[in-house]
């Protein structure tokens, strides 16, 4: 009997002795030879030249100077002014919302003073509109219940000197209003629909 304890313990310690043993790697493994250079591509020659002011006005010829004197025509292009599109921010009929000119007697508007819940009236249809100071894009949170128009795209709001200009969730301007009573703005959607906000 004791024989076989003595065998078992042996055989257990020999396993034990085995599974704790580790195993070692070899980390003198030759590095591989570094790659030669590449030669450099020929490169053609570089080229400046300024680029034309913003608007259409032409550049003078005589690089960052500007002629005060007539501009020369380009007859390729001469009468097809419909041809390019508009500028970008420059107004583009009802849909471009472009600075609409303050009613006589619009108020000063802060964001504090805007913030909380509105009634809105879109050409006849009324809804809530939800104004906060919570930051989203480059304009601050808001949103609407139950509207159907352009108002029901609306995501955030800021203010642009006397104008409060509501945009939807490209930062697109949807409508443009303004301060016309203490607790009444007012202006146009981009679809040119009347929009009024009261509480």
């Amino acid at each position: 009997m004791v024989h076989k304890v003595l065998i078992a313990t042996a055989i257990a310690s020999v396993l034990a002795l085995s599974a704790c043993q580790r195993t070692s790697y070899d980390y003198s493994q030759p590095v591989a030879p570094q790659p030669q250079p590449l030669t450099p591509a020929p490169a053609g020659q570089v080229q400046s030249s300024n680029l034309p002011p913003p608007g259409g006005a032409q550049q003078g010829t005589y690089g960052g100077t500007y002629n005060s004197g007539s501009l020369p025509v380009d007859t390729t292009t001469a009468g097809n002014a419909d041809q390019f599109p508009a500028a970008p921010g420059a107004p583009t009929g009802n849909g471009g919302m472009g600075n609409v000119a303050a009613p006589a007697g619009a108020m000063a508007l802060s964001n504090a003073g805007l913030v909380g819940s509105w009634k809105a009236n879109e050409g006849g249809v009324q809804c809530d509109m939800f104004l906060t100071l919570t930051n989203l894009g480059e304009g601050l949170r808001g949103g609407t219940r139950g509207c159907t128009g352009g108002l029901s795209t609306m995501k955030s709001w800021g203010i642009n000197g006397d104008q409060l200009v509501l945009n939807d969730a490209n930062g697109y301007a949807i409508a443009r209003l303004y301060k016309t009573a203490e607790n009444r703005i007012e202006g146009t959607s981009s679809s040119g629909q009347q929009v009024v906000l009261s509480r």
